[in-house]
C-alpha cells in the first residue's frame, strides 16, 4: 500500500510538471513566394510594342544574313503577333544577362524544319 501511495504521488508530480511545460514554438514561418517576372516587369508597361519591333528587327537581319530561312512576318508582310502572341501566356526567359529570351515553338514562325526559334531581348 505505502507503494502504491509513492506510485500514485510521482504520477501526479509527472502530470503536474507536463501541464506546466514550455509552450510549444510557433511554426517557422515560411518565405513568401517570391512573385514570378512578366514581361511587363521587365520591359516596361508598353512591352507588347518593345518586343515585336526588337524580334521584328532581329528576324530581319537574319534572313540578310541567312536568306534560306524565312521568317513569316517578314516575308508576309505581317505583324509578328498573327504569327505568335506577346502577352502573359508567351514562354520567355531572364538570361544571366539580365536579357528576356522568347521562344517561339516550331513552325510559329518560320518553317518548322528550322525548329525553335528564340530571340534575345535587351532592356528598354
Amino acid at each position: 500500500m505505502k507503494h502504491l501511495a509513492s506510485l500514485t504521488a510521482l504520477l501526479a508530480l509527472l502530470l503536474a510538471l507536463t501541464a506546466c511545460g514550455t509552450p510549444a514554438s510557433p511554426a517557422p514561418e515560411e518565405p513568401a513566394a517570391a512573385e514570378e517576372p512578366t514581361l511587363e516587369m521587365l520591359c516596361g508597361a508598353d512591352y507588347q510594342s518593345y518586343i515585336v519591333e526588337t524580334i521584328t528587327m532581329q528576324m530581319e537581319n537574319r534572313m540578310n544574313k541567312t536568306p534560306d530561312v524565312p521568317y513569316f512576318p517578314i516575308t508576309d508582310g505581317a505583324p509578328l503577333t498573327d504569327y505568335a502572341p506577346i502577352d502573359n501566356t508567351t514562354p520567355f526567359e531572364v538570361d544571366g544577362e539580365g536579357n528576356v529570351v522568347i521562344y517561339f515553338s516550331a513552325g510559329a514562325v518560320t518553317d518548322e524544319a528550322n525548329g525553335e526559334q528564340s530571340f534575345r531581348i535587351p532592356p528598354p
